[in-house]
């Protein structure tokens, strides 16, 4: 086949991509992966989501660091190598983001990235559970689920935020999202909905579309500053393909970057160090990285009163059996099910602390994840001020880059942590969780003090596994792309992926991940961007701020 389009990256973009430029039968096109099927039950049952993310075959195994203000650690990464990309093996939360996240995009130059304009192509990849209405979707490929919430730990947690001052926001991916809300995923019929079962299965019968699996894109082939095509790595063998219109890069927020680099693409200065020719350059090419740093705040309870209680030997015989049998149960849940978008201060129009709890505690012994009774949840910087790079190892494509998100380094970062620790405690000590509340395991009550949290979010500070920016997009002349993912210094190639998000959004990527790849692949196919959405949000009066705490 001669293609017309080479889409590196079968992830949570590039299956969009692929799926929506093979609708024009006139359009060919290839898209290669670097990891192999998704057809997996570890990848389908939602349950079995640790076993996803701690896959060596599923994973890239890539780990940040060393982080300088985190005394050298290093940090695991969990990015899919898969069919589906990393919408196979994470956690499903579905979340779109705050809608001032894409106002200020738009207020930096990306005129048509506001919310406004964002929010018709978040309806038009969903099918919202709960109905569609001016914020939600009916008809789209992704299917989205209100979670169920049955357990009575996650009761509490909604009761006891009420009590603390906040309120439950019905829709957090519609008109408000600062409070508390019963969580919404990625899941249908009890199977995990990623963009490969979603838009790229329905596709693969189309004769205009290529995939090609268990491939290593090693670099891009340019000519007369275009890209014409991509050198792969097949069983051994490299290959040279061709293609007559774009090369679009969907490796994500690491790999987008590292291929680049290793094409001559960036910062020449750099590139030299390695040996590489300078191409094009690009300074700004793995610059700007950022993450969600947070850290895990746990509690012990009865062993009746946990999930625990229901995932002993017998439990997990039973989960197995429900979902194999029905696709209902507990196989059919993250265990995600409640959450918040909170405020630890009054100086900022959006919630800066997110929060996703569980109704049991985990931890890592002997490498393994041993679940025990207690509840748990992790909360973290939806805004951080730090900023990190991707750099290359060295030129050879199949070292794995070099990741420093600088985690910390801004010391409001930090601040804002310790402020979340006190707020997550705030929270469970309200008395809806009186007949539950156990010993505080972490960061536990002898660490009270600014220092003794400071020490124990600097010792224990992880991510959320949602690295962006690394590629901006922006009007201004240093950035990398522009407003429609076309890279600047380079003719006939676009990223889109998260490496071109101006800033981190205040939620998980996936869903913003998502509705950037349907946005662009209307541009590549020429049509016209749908309608700006007339849909009002909400937004907190600065004059009646009191640390997040208003009810509406």
């Amino acid at each position: 086949m001669k293609y017309d389009y080479i889409i590196v990256g079968a992830g949570s973009a590039g299956c969009i991509v692929a799926a929506r430029l093979s609708e024009d039968p006139s359009i060919n096109i290839l898209l290669v992966e670097a990891g192999g099927s998704d057809r997996s039950p570890v990848i389908a049952m939602p349950a079995a989501l640790p076993f996803a993310y701690q896959s060596k075959r599923f994973g890239w195994g890539y780990q940040s660091g060393p982080e300088p203000h985190l005394d050298g650690r290093t940090i695991d990464e969990k990015r899919g190598r898969v069919i589906g990309g990393t919408s196979s093996i994470n956690a499903m939360i579905y979340n779109r983001g705050n809608p001032l996240d894409f106002d200020g995009w738009a207020s930096e130059g990306l005129d048509d990235w506001d919310y406004a304009h964002c929010l018709p192509y978040f309806r038009k990849m969903e099918t919202f559970s709960g109905g569609a209405d001016e914020f939600r979707g009916g008809d789209g490929p992704m299917h989205i689920s209100r979670c169920k919430a049955e357990h009575k730990l996650y009761d509490a947690f909604l009761r006891g935020g009420e009590q603390a001052g906040f309120s439950v926001t019905p829709d957090h991916n519609g008109y408000k999202q600062e409070g508390l809300h019963v969580a919404q995923a990625f899941i249908h019929n009890g199977l995990r909905w990623s963009t490969s079962r979603a838009y790229l299965r329905p596709a693969l019968g189309r004769k205009n579309l290529e995939v090609k699996s268990k491939t290593t894109v090693s670099r891009l082939i340019l000519e007369n500053g275009a890209a014409v095509g991509i050198e792969i790595s097949e069983n051994g063998q490299k290959e040279v393909i061709h293609c007559d219109r774009e090369v679009i890069l969907c490796a994500g927020a690491f790999n987008s970057p590292q291929l680049l680099m290793l094409s001559g693409i960036g910062n020449p200065d750099e590139l030299r160090q390695h040996g590489i020719d300078s191409k094009a350059e690009a300074r700004q090419v793995g610059k700007n990285l950022e993450n969600h740093p947070g850290v895990n705040l746990q509690y012990a309870t009865n062993y009746e009163d946990s999930l625990v209680s229901e995932l002993n030997l017998l439990g997990r015989a039973k989960l197995g059996t429900q979902w194999i049998l029905t696709k209902e149960g507990l196989g059919a849940s993250n265990f995600f099910e409640t959450g918040a978008f909170l405020k630890t201060r009054d100086d900022v129009p959006f919630p800066n602390m997110q929060f996703e709890f569980l109704p049991l505690t985990r931890y890592v012994k002997d490498g393994k994840l041993v679940a025990i009774p207690g509840f748990q949840f992790w909360m973290d910087l939806s805004r951080p001020e730090s900023r990190g790079s991707v750099s290359l190892r060295s030129a050879n494509p199949n070292d794995a880059p070099s990741i420093v998100f600088n985690h910390l380094a801004s010391r409001q970062d930090l601040k804002d942590l310790v402020d979340g620790v006190r707020l997550a405690r705030e929270l469970i000590s309200q008395p809806a969780w009186d007949r539950y509340r156990g010993k505080e395991l972490a960061p536990g009550l002898d660490a009270q003090s600014d220092a003794d949290l400071e020490g124990f979010v600097k010792a224990n500070l992880g991510t959320s596994y949602h690295p962006s920016g690394s590629c901006r997009m922006g009007a201004d002349d240093e950035a990398v792309v522009d407003s429609e993912g076309r890279v600047k210094s380079v003719r006939r190639m676009r990223i889109v992926d998260a490496s071109i998000m101006p800033r981190c959004v205040t939620a998980n990527l996936s869903a913003s991940i998502m509705m950037m790849a349907e946005k662009i692949s209307d541009r590549i196919l020429g049509k016209a961007s749908l309608p700006a959405s007339q849909a009002s949000y909400y937004v907190q009066p600065r004059a009646s701020a009191d640390a997040g705490r208003r009810k509406s």
